[in-house]
């Protein structure tokens, strides 16, 4: 599934490897926060991070338990290397 981040900083994440058109394998935090609509991560960052998850590395999403997570459309994905796309709001 396709998820987004916003960021101010990509400079806090530990980019690995830098490719063209925006990408780049980054190392994420062990657990960490991601929304299904690019429009609402925007309102999080500067510059938007968009990578493919797949549904083994998702731990909780807003839909899977009643009053947990509501209104960001929130996912917390299990963390590592992923590779990513890099693009400005």
């Amino acid at each position: 599934m396709t998820l987004y981040r916003g960021v101010n900083r990509i400079a806090d994440h530990e980019v690995l490897e830098k490719g063209k058109g925006g990408r780049q394998v980054i190392l994420l935090n062990n657990l960490s926060s991601f929304t299904c609509s690019r429009e609402r991560a925007c309102e999080f960052g500067d510059y938007i991070l968009s990578l493919e998850v797949p549904l083994t590395k998702v731990f909780l999403h807003c839909g899977l338990l009643p009053g947990v997570l509501q209104g960001d459309d929130e996912f917390l994905v299990i963390g590592g290397v992923v590779d990513v796309r890099l693009s400005t709001i």
